[in-house]
């Protein structure tokens, strides 16, 4: 029964490292859209 490690400390360590990364880039891609979409219809309405 020693011999048991708890696997919940690896995975808790590890995800925010790779989780930041990936909502920072989303919300960089979210904005980006957004603004291409921006200048988009202010072109077609001038």
């Amino acid at each position: 029964m020693a011999k048991f490690k708890p696997a919940g400390k690896k995975k808790k360590d590890t995800a925010p490292k790779g989780g930041v990364p990936c909502v920072i880039f989303l919300i960089s891609g979210m904005i980006l859209f957004l603004l291409l979409l921006y200048a988009v219809m202010k072109s077609f309405s001038a």
